[in-house]
């Protein structure tokens, strides 16, 4: 459908909804490729707003990728808001994509990012509205194969009656090799072309269920965007994104990316700088983000800042590093992260206490915190934000009261030397437990817990009053912990949510808790316990048909390490024998 054609059918809705810019397409840089001549046609689908999935840097990439080759073409769809989707149901429309405001069961495939628990029933929502089986036992010969990807694909078991195909790990290479092999044999009955494409490296079928092992890429430049769609309307990270690092070989032991992105992969300098420039050039933004799980822990950072500074001096260009670690961050650095102006250093001690910390494995101490933060201060930030987590495996009262002690000492140092005092925002999440990883196993802090646990927190603000406390939401954090873990019968859980009228519940507005837990009680689960048990780690878990490459026998190790707050030495420095790099045959790559 053209765009005049879509403009006159939707005036109407367009006019009454808000924000129509989210439903127009059209962005400056999006591919608006030919939907009638590509040989196969996917729909990237954000089970979240726009202004949320245009930001997701994995659908960038796979974007890009598939528009590249000249057979295939991808579009793209986003979760409308309520009132966009009640305006869909009540003229009768389809859900469609972007681009070619073509329906979304009019493609080949439609793959779902899978970036979040909350966010389950509204995939299930968007099938509905797009005229799609919601289970995919009910699907049609015709009806798009279903994927999904993402951190949550580690765990597929709450949604095998609904996803077609998993893809676990790197999609760079396996969404070609999809499209590929779909050429052959899209003239076979539905089954068979799932059970083919399930014999793909990386391809998880529940349909035909077996141990999957996770799919490894090497990111090269010509798999990275140098630019994207640019939004009509300000994005939830409204800038350019370069990867420059993926895996984390820190190994914290509560991390889910950490460990199931092994192993470490850093990007070229030259490639880095190459990329960053031309992203801006490209796309016109103000900023760029040097993305990984710990970007200071690139071989060359302060050399590639340093490179781009001088590229881009004088123009208004800035550049942002999320959480960084503060071990890593040193004066040189701080001086060249404020060249053309300063915002906000975020660090992520995580834990107030060593205790906890060690516990934890960060590898991190005291000490370098606050050399971090002073060597910030002196050099003209007056803003910090800091991550901590409340509820962590082991954690006693003197760890949750170290996060305000850890805050006092810095304020006392600042005044030593006379310097400003800074802002601080602590935002304080609760430890949900996450497959493949250590703490997999250990239960949740109940809710009365974590409250009380909050409430001694906050008694100490009067003595910190230059800190902002922000706390995640004790009752979503339960909700995440169940999903996260769950086995094949939170299915039916979230198809009554689902049916029930669930949507939109990754925003915290929109969830009826008294709905998800009388559904839960219809259908016999206790969320409460299902959430706050250990698990026995001897036991065969829901999520270990999904292979990362580490060894069981290395979690189980590391999680009676920290019960002995014993750490263990990042991979960078030292192998740490998880089993990734001898069972897949592969090794990290640094930027010697």
């Amino acid at each position: 459908m053209n765009s005049e054609t879509f403009l006159n059918e939707y005036r109407n809705i367009l006019h009454a909804c808000e924000r129509p810019s989210r439903y127009i397409g059209d962005e400056f840089l999006s591919a608006n490729k030919d939907f009638t001549c590509a040989s196969a046609r996917i729909a990237f689908v954000f089970p979240d707003k726009y202004e949320i999935g245009i930001s997701n840097f994995g659908h960038k990439i796979l974007y890009h990728i598939v528009n590249s080759h000249p057979d295939y073409m991808a579009d793209r769809a986003y979760a409308p808001d309520k009132d966009f989707l009640e305006l869909l149901n009540k003229n009768n429309k389809t859900l469609y994509a972007l681009e070619s405001k073509e329906p979304l069961n009019k493609f080949d495939f439609l793959g779902f990012a899978l970036q979040y628990e909350m966010a389950y029933t509204t995939l299930l929502k968007l099938l509905e509205c797009s005229e799609i089986e919601v289970q995919s036992k009910d699907r049609a010969e015709n009806a798009p194969i279903i994927m999904a990807g993402g951190p949550c694909a580690y765990n597929p078991a709450p949604l095998e009656d609904f996803i077609d195909l998993f893809i676990i790990g790197d999609g760079e290479e396996v969404i070609i090799e999809i499209l590929d092999l779909y050429g052959k044999i899209k003239e076979l009955d539905r089954n068979e072309k799932l059970k083919r494409l399930s014999e793909i490296k990386g391809v998880y079928c529940p349909k035909f269920p077996k141990k999957t092992q996770k799919r490894i890429f090497i990111p090269d430049k010509k798999s990275h965007p140098s630019a994207s769609p640019v939004s009509h309307f300000v994005s939830v990270h409204d800038r350019a994104t370069v990867e420059i690092r993926r895996g984390c070989g820190r190994l914290c032991r509560f991390c889910q990316s950490a460990h199931t992105n092994l192993p470490v992969r850093e990007r070229r300098a030259e490639d880095i700088i190459s990329l960053s420039c031309d992203y801006i050039k490209n796309t016109g933004y103000d900023e760029y983000s040097l993305l990984s799980l710990s970007s200071n822990d690139h071989t060359h950072i302060e050399e590639i800042i340093e490179k781009l500074n001088e590229h881009f001096k004088g123009t208004g260009v800035n550049v942002s590093l999320p959480s960084q670690r503060a071990d890593k961050f040193s004066l040189k650095l701080a001086g060249l992260m404020q060249q053309e102006k300063k915002s906000t250093v975020t660090l992520a001690p995580e834990a107030g206490s060593q205790r906890m910390r060690d516990i934890i494995n960060k590898n991190l101490s005291e000490e370098q915190i606050l050399n971090a933060v002073l060597s910030c201060v002196r050099s003209g930030w007056d803003k910090i934000k800091f991550y901590f987590i409340i509820g962590l495996p082991f954690e006693e009262d003197e760890d949750v009261t170290a996060i305000a002690e850890l805050i006092k000492k810095i304020n006392s140092k600042c005044r030593e030397e006379k310097l400003r005092i800074p802002l601080i925002t602590c935002s304080i999440s609760v430890f949900v437990p996450k497959p493949h990883t250590p703490f997999g196993w250990h239960g949740q802090n109940s809710v009365l817990e974590i409250e009380r646990k909050k409430a001694l927190l906050l008694s100490k603000k009067p003595e910190i009053k230059n800190a902002r406390l922000n706390f995640h939401h004790a009752e979503v954090s339960r909700l995440e912990a169940y999903l996260t873990r769950a086995g094949k019968t939170a299915g039916k859980f979230i198809y009554e949510l689902y049916k029930n009228g669930s949507y939109l519940d990754s925003w915290e507005e929109n969830i009826d808790f008294d709905m998800y837990y009388k559904t839960a009680a219809k259908l016999g689960i206790d969320i409460q316990k299902e959430a706050s048990s250990t698990l026995n780690p001897e036991n065969t878990a829901p999520w270990e048909i999904i292979d990362t490459g580490i060894n069981k026998r290395w979690l189980i190790n590391e999680y009676e390490r920290a019960k002995q707050a014993k750490t263990t030495i990042p991979c960078e420095s030292k192998c740490s024998n998880c089993g990734v790099c001898s069972n897949f045959k592969v090794s990290k790559i640094l930027d010697k």
